[in-house]
């Protein structure tokens, strides 16, 4: 029976690489010292470009709670780099919606509006109108005045 293998990637080229490199023998770059010096937030704009799903899903998710609306473009172009993948494509959107409005914002749902998945056009569309609408007043209806007359 043969024992399933753990593989490890480098981060930067996404070659297969022995587990515990902390040289990437294919690229020649230092993994662990580019982890170090570069700050988590480009390391998971860098990550949206891995060959895996399960790694760019992990970046999806974590961009959208880090909430900065930068991330938005390179979002949009993950999601059109795997265009059939649709469950990628609609937890980009999801973590689009989360991200503060913007033009960056709003030129990656113009992006995504183009999309060759129906389902990702749509919601992109959607979002987009959402954007676009003016936002209504609240209801006076709390502060209307009854007027009694005799």
């Amino acid at each position: 029976m043969r024992l399933p293998v753990n593989h490890h990637y480098c981060p930067l080229c996404f070659a297969e690489i022995p587990i515990g490199s902390q040289v990437c023998p294919a690229c020649h770059r230092d993994i662990e010292a580019w982890e170090r010096q570069t700050p988590y937030f480009d390391r998971l704009l860098w990550a949206l470009r891995n060959p895996h799903p399960e790694v760019r899903m992990g970046a999806i998710l974590s961009l959208q709670n880090q909430g900065r609306g930068e991330a938005a473009i390179p979002l949009a172009e993950c999601a059109l780099q795997s265009d059939v993948d649709v469950v990628q494509g609609l937890a980009v959107l999801q973590a689009l919606r989360r991200l503060p409005d913007g033009a960056d914002k709003v030129e990656a749902l113009e992006m995504l509006s183009k999309h060759p998945a129906h389902s990702i056009r749509e919601e992109a569309k959607l979002a987009l109108r959402k954007i676009h609408e003016p936002r209504q007043a609240p209801a006076a209806d709390a502060e209307q005045t009854i007027s009694y007359t005799k």
